[in-house]
């Protein structure tokens, strides 16, 4: 929906929300912000699984083979800046 729209229809769409439902508001075609309903609870259990699957998932990794570490990271920058999404 546009910003006007949700400017107009505020209450209209806090309700809408809070039945559980997202509101995606845009300005000039363009997505600016997702309403969402407010997470209650924290699934802990859920996160501490996710954790332990991803535990050792980066031991390959070393941080001084990054692109933004060292002389070329500037280039590297600038050419990754120049990317169209």
């Amino acid at each position: 929906m546009s910003a006007t729209k949700a400017r107009n229809q505020f209450f209209d769409i806090l309700t809408w929300v809070s039945m559980g439902n997202n509101a995606v508001i845009k300005k000039d075609n363009i997505e600016l912000a997702i309403l969402s309903p407010r997470k209650t609870k924290t699934d802990w259990a859920g996160l501490r699984k996710v954790m332990d699957d991803v535990k050792g998932s980066f031991k390959d990794f070393d941080i001084n083979d990054s692109p933004l570490r060292g002389k070329k990271a500037k280039t590297w920058l600038k050419r990754v800046s120049s990317y169209k999404f």
